[in-house]
């Protein structure tokens, strides 16, 4: 695939072959694999498992052909070495084409870089061993016992804690990419802001997985008409982008209702209340994170019946408590975890990090993080990083 795509590149570098329908056919075929394997997800209930990578392969590929479509000057070796760079391979961030074409064909190897990348790798690794996979146990605890089975109070520290446990095992992913890029000598994009401190839904998306939604505003939204021919125009755009992103997410239904969840809220900001959220940012302070913890439990579930279940579990419907206490067993081991989610969750603990950072106290802390890490790694189960799923 590599090949089709530095071959789609090289192509429509002359001004000759840019033509709207090849553009089209390629894209078409350099998508199939992943289209085929999210559609069986849908149709087949034997899906195949979605090969490591596939999606952020395929659209970091399908960035690099428009990009040369639009006019951009690439090489084979900048695309090729920019799609396949081994830190964002997996789980990304998406690079813009002609950022990672810059970055490629000039690294700059100092020790400003060395240093940067390597504190931001152990600060990635963190998030990951020492918060994420902690929090994995509050749902691995729900799903043993059945969704039906826990009380309501346990349902909600389960949403709580898969909210934090999502957000920090993707960031601490995009940290640790990035911190490796910048000991390479190469710098890629951020791809998270703090995103729970949002007051909005749309703005929660600029803030989380920022390079895939921009992504789907250059290739899907812009493309369909996006804001600029009218309000119906605009809810089709919206539709889709959402509807693939939900695809994109997970090969199954769930996937499709989270997508069109989010649709719809997005909606109602731009068309009813939006105006209102914006007049009052403590609202929306308690709405971002209510609405996305309620979202993510189409991730948490398998199916439609079982998300409807957890919903129910929510208000207390819908089932017998395995045991009226279980939420205080589980708070007890699980609460300092979900405290420190929280907390660094906001914008406070970075703003304090960059007052230390780069000062001797800062490396100290590092290493005495550093090692907690390897203790976790190798006391506990492996827990692969949750994106590679997607």
């Amino acid at each position: 695939m590599t090949a089709f795509g530095v071959l789609g590149c090289a192509m429509f570098r002359r001004p000759a072959l840019r033509k709207r329908g090849l553009l089209v056919l390629w894209i078409a075929v350099t998508a199939a694999p992943l289209a085929w394997v999210k559609l069986a997800g849908l149709l087949r209930a034997d899906a195949p498992a979605l090969p490591l990578g596939l999606s952020f392969y395929t659209f970091q590929l399908i960035a690099f052909v428009t990009y040369a479509y639009r006019g951009g000057e690439t090489t084979a070796l900048g695309v090729a070495t920019g799609t396949l760079m081994f830190p964002k391979l997996i789980s990304g961030p998406l690079a813009d084409p002609e950022e990672i074409l810059r970055e490629t064909a000039a690294p700059r190897r100092n020790r400003g870089r060395l240093d940067a990348g390597l504190e931001a790798f152990i600060l990635g690794l963190a998030c990951k061993v020492v918060v994420a996979d902690h929090l994995a146990g509050v749902l691995g605890q729900i799903r043993t016992w059945g969704v039906r089975a826990v009380s309501p109070q346990l349902a909600w520290i389960g949403m709580i804690g898969y909210a934090l446990q999502l957000y920090f095992d993707f960031w601490g992913y995009s940290r640790m990419a990035v911190g490796v890029g910048l000991m390479l000598g190469m710098r890629l994009p951020e791809n998270f802001d703090h995103p729970y401190c949002a007051t909005s839904i749309a703005e929660f998306w600029r803030r989380w997985h920022i390079t895939l939604g921009q992504w789907f505003k250059v290739h899907v939204y812009i493309p369909l008409g996006g804001s600029r021919r009218g309000t119906a125009r605009m809810v089709l755009a919206t539709l889709a982008v959402w509807l693939l992103t939900g695809v994109w997410h997970g090969a199954g239904w769930n996937y499709v209702l989270w997508g069109l969840m989010m649709f719809l809220l997005i909606l109602g900001e731009r068309l009813l209340y939006g105006r209102s959220l914006r007049k009052h940012p403590l609202l929306g302070h308690v709405y971002v994170p209510l609405m996305i913890g309620l979202s993510w439990i189409f991730f948490i579930t398998p199916t439609p019946a079982e998300a409807g279940a957890y919903f129910l579990r929510l208000v207390g419907l819908g089932g017998v408590g395995h045991s009226a206490g279980d939420w205080l067993d589980a708070l007890r081991w699980c609460w300092p975890y979900l405290a420190v989610g929280m907390a660094m969750s906001t914008s406070l603990p970075s703003r304090l990090w960059s007052k230390l950072s780069g000062k001797a106290v800062a490396w100290v802390l590092l290493f005495a993080l550093f090692w907690v890490c390897i203790y976790f790694l190798s006391t506990a189960a492996s827990d692969p990083f949750l994106y590679f799923s997607f």
